[in-house]
Parts: structure tokens; C-alpha cells; sequence
């Protein structure tokens, strides 16, 4: 389950008025002033808890029940009657409590001016009644907060806008339940009034109906939800149509728009469930839910809901925004579409098979241009739904919109969110217009991009035997990964498939890559999956390796010699920057020889911390190993990591946005140590008060900043550092053989240790120079050892050609370069 916060605006509204009824409740009460038929409801409390009590005195050694509640309904004839109540004394009122029932008539209002700007309707009064209770209340409480609080003050202050105390206010209502209010001051004969600790057991729920009018406001409940849940699904949808802008201007790369799309689907299918199910349970009308909104704001607005002004040629132009806005074009093209799909073959649309009404307005001729279009949109991906249905083909990363369109070609159902989602997929048309299928193209540069670097691999893996920390599971791995991107991106299965059915006569041969060419989310979500894939296997590849991270050390040492202090490695840098200092030299950099050398013992495994603690207990052998293993590659991307899960399932990983406050509050301790964004350090504290919107923006912008770390070449990365190796290796292959013996590299797979062996023979040669006190004498021969120079020089040479290879690939791929450069 999502958290409240994160459902709809609806249980927002609610836990505002509730909360401020409960407020509200509880101040009267400590006033004096308490409802009749409070002392009944504490009675019967009381009894329930005795007969608790009687049970557990016969039922030892089981642990005690929590103390239940009691929920007390009250009107908002009685919230002002309790609110004069609480004027007339001299309770201070929190400000938080007028910002919250401020905000729930903002959204009151601002959901239903749909059908509040005209008509005289008995729906309309109730909700004009409801509204002006609510704020007379307000300004009864607002007129105690404007009083001076002591005899100095001379000006009163006004409460806060609603706007500027929204960040507050969840904050004050997590901790309400604790909430305690002042005493006030003539409390004295007031008589018997139920007490506190009963008080803190009562939950008070604002009743919105009047008497005698159960059916109707039911209706107006579910009326009133549905209008709080499209004007969230409308919010969502400007979301995600300003995120494909952003795409198409190359601010964003596509598996960010196709992530935060996907997770906004996910969040709206989660919202519409409730609802539905309360729709379904209501018996006052059997109209749709979404005509139902139509006609209700059509009557308000003296429109006619004459169904020859319904959706089709003669669509009445006058209602097309709230048309639009409760998504009944989606609805009517879906159900016309359930209609003609056959149930045994694949549909097939002709060219020409849709067109325009000639004989329309400009108006009318805009609206039915606009259905036309989004006719061929869907006849299109139509029939790729429809093999998908009745295929064994299982696509790589399966998005919201095509299992919901797969889904409607079983069973030719429309729901309210398939109708969203389907409209998505429009809107994302009609942004992108004729940049849709440069989203595949980016897909296939990202594939082709990802084969080469494994093809380079195969060849490398060639030159040496198979390690033991290197299983064959893991080539198998890389193997298969190769093959989807083979399968899925160099040809066309659907293709294929489509190619092997019999066809109509006359019909010709079917077009390529007709889903991916007009799905930019599949292509997205595709793309992420493989990314992800072969990250999860590069970082493997470097960690069990381990031959990257020594560099990092070798190519720190050298840099500090004098002859090489301008020595760059611009993907080494890189790779430092992505993992961290303190996660590859444990700690900050090395300053000198000898800490490099027990900085690169323990990160390797050779030996641990507590070998070089200053108290230590010394061993006999001090030449065994008291290390474990070299120190892994850690997670670095927090937010991706959220998603993978969902879209690559045998890969362990979270399961997606319901898990994120969890990644919020690991962002926020990583942000709090490195004095980053304020408000992140805060999300624990305020993360309740994170909307929809918000959280969706949160997840874009972190996704950003995590592109350059998704496409890091780390395969690259460990081929050319095992180069550079070989090459040190060729040349002072004689220096390694005069201090370590002929056998000083068994096998190649040892490679990685040479650093080791290099800082060895300098921490060596820095004994003998202080010993011998050359140090002083010639302080240039402590930086100037010739396994030093000689190392500089290959890698200088190497590095001129090869040192940026992983930068310039990440430039060319990347839409976020900032890090880069």
C-alpha cells in the first residue's frame, strides 16, 4: 500500500477535515464544553474495557490487547458551535489548525468550480452550504487568533497563507496524536466532563451530509472523490507531457522520461482502484463513471447531454475541455475499437480507413482531426497488442500501458484506467509528433553500443584462463544479455512472428518494428533494463577482478612523484568520483608511500585495519593474510536501484515506488554528511507532506544525476587497466624477479597484485634511503624510484591514447554532461 499522502488529494482533504474536527473536539472539551452524548459513548468505552480486563484476568501468561477506539461523528453544525466555544475562552489556537482547514476548502472549491459556476441545483447547495460552514468556522477561530496575546501587544497578527504553511502542516498532524492543549484559566465550576484519557480514545470523522439525505450525499461522496481523483490524474498528466518536452529538447535521457511515466501510471492505478470498487458497490445510477462526471458538469453549465452531442462526428465543441478532462474520447475510441476486434485473427486497418468529416466547422473539425489521429495511433499498435495476447513473446521490460492495452485485447474491458493510460501514450504522441521514433533509434545506438563492449570482452577473456572467482555462471550471464539485445534491437521478433501467420490476401507484408517505433515508454523501460543489466555485470566483473581500484592506487602514487604530477586519467577521476575516495583508498587519498601501501592491504584483503592499530597484539607470522576479501563496489545508485526490481525481477532490488521513503531517508542521511540540499536533510522529518508531483519531480532529477553512473564503462575500465598491467609487467618483469623470485606471478589471473608488489619495492627503497640517511641529504631520490619513473612513463604513454575513452563514450550518450565535464 502507498502511503496516504501519496494516494489522491482526496484523503488529503480528508485527513484535513478530520484532523481539524478532532482539533477542534478535544479544545471544546478542555473549554467545558462537551457533546450530550459524549458521557454514553465513554460509557460504553468503559464497558468494552472492562470486559477486556475481566478476559485477560482468566488468560495469563498472553500479552495484553491495545486499547481500541471510538469513532465519533459529528456535522459541521456542531464544529461551530464547538468553535465558538473555544473563541469565547482563552485557549491559544495553533495557526497550523486555520492553515489546515484552509486548505481543504482551497481544494474544496478548486475541485468542484466544475460544476459550482452555474445552476441552482440541489447538489450544488449542499456543496455551497458545506463550504460556507466550513468557513464561518474558520473565521470564528480566525477572530480568536487575531486577539493580542498579552496586554504589550497592539498589533494582531494574521494567520499564514495557505501556500506558505503547506510544508508544515503534515508535520503538525504526524504529531497530533500527542497533541495536548492548555488548560484555560476559568475552568472552575464546570461540572462533570469525561476524562482526558478517554478523550484520546475518540476519533472524530466530519459528517458532510445532512438528515434525510443519505442517498444523495453518497452520491455526492463518490461525485466529489471522482472530481479530486481527475484533478490529480490531470495534474499527472501535465507532468508527464512537460517531462517528454523535456526529453524531445534533450534535457532528459529516455529512460528517465520512460521510468517516471511508468512509475506516474503505476501511482494513478493504485488511486483508481478505491474508487472504482466504491463505484461498483453504488446502485443510485448505471451510468459510467466518467459519464456520470460529464453530465453532472454539463447540466451545471447548461450544456445538453443529448447523445447526438456525445463523442463522435457531431461532437459538441462547447464541452470538449471537460471531455477531455474526465477522458471520455479515450473511453468512446476504445469501446468503438472493442466492438470490431475479431477474437480468432489479427486486426488489419487500411490505409485510408479513417478520415475527417469535410463537411465540419473549424472547431468540429479540429476535434475530429484530433480523434482521427488518435484512431491511427491505436490501429496501429493495435495489432501488436493482439499478437502479444496470444503469444508466448514476453517483452523484456512489460510497461503499465501495454499490459493494460494487452489485457483489453482478452477481454475488451475499458476501466477509468486504462482510459488514462491510454491517453498517456496519446499525449506522449502528440509531444514527441515526429521525433516518436527517434526514441527506438536511441534504443539501438544504446544496443549497439552495449554489444561492442561485450564483444570486446569475449576477446579479451580469450587471452587468459578462466578464473575460479569469475564462475562460468557469470560469462553465461553476459552471454544472455548479449542475446536479448541480438533478439530484441538487431531484428524484429513480433516481425517474425506476424510474418509466419497467414495473412489477409491482398494485404502485402507487415511493417518492422512497428511497436517500438510508435511506443517511446517500451523503448525507454527496454533501454533501462539493459543498462541496468550491464551495470550490475560490469561492476561484478571489476570487483571480482579487482583490478581497477589497484590502479586507482598505482595511478595516485605516480602522481605524486616529481615527474608525473601532471599525469591525468580522466575515467580514473571518473571512477573515483562516481564510488568515492573513502569507498576506494578507505578514506581520503593517500599522501604518501607508506599509507598507500597500508591503505591498498586493507582494501585488497591482504590484510585488515586493526594489523596497523597502534595498541595491536603482535602475531608470530606477520607475513599471513588477515584480510577476507577485496572490498566490493557498492550500490551508487539509489533511485535506480528503487526500480530494478521492477523491471528485471531476477535481479535483486526494490520493489518500486511504494519503497520510497525508504530511499528518502538514505538520501537524506547521505545529504545531511555532505551538507547537501536542505530540504532533502529534512524529507524524514516532512516526508508526509511530499506529494504526488513533488515525489515524481524528486525521482526525475535524481535520475539525472544518476545517468552518467548507469552508463559508466566499467568492461572498458577492466580491459584497459589489465593492459596497462601486462605492459608494466613486459617491462620490469627483470625488477619483479631480483626481489620476488622467479615465481612471483603464477598465473596472469594475478595481474592485479604487481601494484602491490610496486608499492612493496618503493616502501622498500624509502627503508634503505632512511637508513642509510640519503633522505636528507637528496630529499628528490624519496619520489625519484626508478619503478616509479618507469611506471609514470608507461601509463603516460598509454593514457594519451586510451586515458578518456569511457569520458568521451559517456559524452556522446549522456544528455546530463554536467558531471562529465
Amino acid at each position: 500500500m502507498l502511503p496516504k499522502s501519496l494516494q489522491s488529494s482526496y484523503i488529503r482533504y480528508k485527513n484535513d477535515t478530520n484532523s481539524f474536527a478532532t482539533w477542534l473536539f478535544e479544545a471544546a472539551s478542555k473549554c467545558g464544553h462537551q457533546p450530550s452524548n459524549l458521557a454514553a459513548i465513554a460509557l460504553s468505552l468503559n464497558e468494552t474495557e472492562n470486559k477486556k480486563n475481566n478476559k485477560r484476568k482468566h488468560k495469563k501468561n498472553r500479552p495484553s490487547e491495545a486499547h481500541g477506539s471510538i469513532q465519533y461523528i459529528t456535522t459541521v453544525r456542531d464544529l461551530q458551535v464547538l468553535a465558538e466555544a473555544v473563541a469565547e475562552s482563552t485557549l491559544p489556537v495553533p495557526k497550523q489548525v486555520i492553515s489546515i482547514v484552509k486548505r481543504a476548502i482551497k481544494l474544496r472549491k478548486q475541485v468542484t468550480s466544475w460544476f459550482l459556476e452555474q445552476g441552482e441545483s440541489e447538489n450544488n447547495k449542499r456543496h455551497v452550504k458545506f463550504i460556507s460552514a466550513l468557513e464561518a468556522t474558520c473565521e470564528t477561530l480566525e477572530r480568536k487568533t487575531a486577539k493580542p496575546s498579552n496586554r504589550d501587544a497592539q498589533q494582531s497578527h494574521s494567520p499564514p497563507e495557505v501556500e506558505a504553511c503547506d510544508a508544515d502542516l503534515e508535520t503538525f498532524m504526524n504529531k497530533f496524536s500527542v497533541l495536548t492543549v492548555e488548560e484555560p484559566q476559568d475552568s472552575q465550576g464546570q461540572g462533570q466532563f469525561v476524562s482526558s484519557a478517554t478523550l484520546k480514545l475518540v476519533k472524530v470523522e466530519l459528517d458532510e451530509s445532512d438528515e434525510g439525505e443519505a442517498a444523495e450525499a453518497h452520491l455526492d461522496h463518490i461525485l466529489f472523490k471522482a472530481f479530486c481523483l481527475f484533478h490529480d490524474l490531470h495534474d499527472m498528466r501535465t507532468f508527464i507531457s512537460d517531462t517528454w518536452l523535456e526529453y524531445c529538447e534533450k534535457k532528459i535521457d529516455l529512460m528517465n522520461a520512460a521510468v517516471v511515466t511508468n512509475s506516474t501510471l503505476q501511482l494513478a492505478q493504485d488511486m483508481l482502484k478505491e474508487l472504482v470498487h466504491e463505484w461498483d458497490t453504488c446502485e443510485t445510477t448505471n451510468d459510467k463513471l466518467q459519464w456520470l462526471v460529464f453530465k453532472t458538469v454539463a447540466i451545471a453549465q447548461g450544456s445538453s447531454t443529448d447523445p447526438a452531442f456525445e463523442i463522435g462526428p457531431l461532437y459538441n465543441e462547447k464541452m470538449a475541455d471537460v471531455a477531455n478532462w474526465c477522458y471520455l474520447p479515450t473511453l468512446a475510441l476504445l469501446d468503438s475499437l472493442a466492438e470490431i476486434l475479431p477474437l480468432n485473427h489479427l486486426p488489419v486497418f487500411t490505409k485510408g480507413c479513417l478520415s475527417t468529416n469535410p463537411k465540419a466547422t473549424e472547431d468540429k473539425r479540429y476535434v475530429d482531426q484530433k480523434r482521427s489521429e488518435d484512431q491511427i495511433i491505436l490501429c496501429q499498435l493495435l495489432p501488436e497488442f493482439c499478437l502479444l495476447s496470444r503469444s508466448n513473446i514476453r517483452i523484456l521490460a512489460m510497461d503499465a500501458i501495454s499490459e493494460g492495452l494487452t489485457e483489453f485485447c482478452k477481454t475488451k474491458k475499458v476501466t477509468p484506467w486504462l482510459c488514462f493510460a491510454t491517453q498517456i501514450l496519446l499525449d506522449v504522441h502528440h509531444t514527441m509528433r515526429q521525433a516518436t521514433p527517434g526514441a527506438f533509434e536511441d534504443l539501438r545506438i544504446s544496443g549497439l553500443r552495449m554489444s561492442k563492449y561485450i564483444n570486446e570482452y569475449w576477446k579479451l577473456s580469450n587471452s587468459h584462463p578462466q578464473p575460479k572467482f569469475w564462475p562460468k555462471e557469470m560469462d553465461e550471464k553476459i552471454r544472455r544479455l548479449q542475446l536479448s539485445i541480438d533478439y530484441w534491437i538487431t531484428p524484429d521478433p513480433i516481425y517474425l512472428l506476424k510474418c509466419s501467420r497467414e495473412m489477409l490476401p491482398g494485404e502485402g507484408m507487415p511493417k518492422e518494428r512497428v511497436l517500438f517505433s510508435q511506443h517511446a515508454i517500451l523503448c525507454g523501460l527496454t533501454m533501462f533494463h539493459l543498462n541496468i543489466r550491464m551495470q550490475a555485470l560490469g561492476k561484478s566483473l571489476v570487483s571480482s577482478w579487482y583490478d581497477v581500484q589497484p590502479m586507482a592506487f598505482l595511478y595516485n602514487l605516480v602522481k605524486q612523484g616529481p615527474f608525473h604530477k601532471d599525469l591525468s586519467w580522466p575515467d580514473m577521476e571518473a571512477f573515483i568520483k562516481i564510488h568515492g575516495e573513502s569507498h576506494i583508498f578507505i578514506g581520503s587519498r593517500p599522501k604518501d608511500r607508506k599509507d598507500s601501501l597500508k591503505r591498498l592491504q586493507i582494501a585488497s584483503g591482504m590484510s585488515s585495519a586493526t594489523q596497523f592499530a597502534r595498541n595491536r597484539r603482535k602475531e608470530q607470522d606477520s607475513r599471513r593474510p588477515k584480510g577476507k576479501n577485496p572490498k566490493p563496489l557498492e550500490p551508487i545508485t539509489p533511485i535506480s536501484t528503487l526500480f530494478r526490481g521492477l523491471y528485471i525481477p531476477w535481479i535483486d532490488g526494490d520493489s518500486g515506488i511504494k519503497n520510497i521513503y525508504m530511499i528518502l531517508d538514505k538520501l537524506s542521511k547521505e545529504s545531511g554528511a555532505k551538507g547537501g540540499n536542505k530540504a532533502l536533510r529534512n524529507s524524514k522529518a516532512q516526508r508526509d507532506s511530499i506529494d504526488t508531483i513533488q515525489l515524481l519531480t524528486l525521482i526525475k532529477s535524481k535520475l539525472i544525476e544518476e545517468e552518467p553512473m548507469i552508463l559508466f564503462n566499467y568492461f572498458g575500465m577492466h580491459s584497459r587497466s589489465l593492459e596497462l598491467l601486462r605492459q608494466i609487467q613486459a617491462k620490469e618483469h627483470d625488477t619483479f624477479v631480483y626481489h620476488f623470485a622467479s615465481d612471483y606471478m603464477p598465473n596472469q589471473l594475478m595481474l592485479p597484485y604487481i601494484v602491490l608488489l610496486i608499492h612493496i619495492i618503493v616502501s622498500n627503497q624509502d627503508e634503505c634511503s632512511n637508513g642509510l640517511k640519503l633522505s636528507s641529504r637528496f630529499p628528490e631520490l624519496l619520489f625519484g624510484s626508478r619503478i616509479m619513473m618507469s611506471c609514470g612513463n608507461i601509463m603516460r604513454e598509454y593514457l594519451q591514447k586510451n586515458g578518456d575513452v569511457a569520458c568521451k563514450e559517456l559524452k556522446a550518450f549522456c544528455k546530463n554532461k554536467t558531471p562529465i565535464v
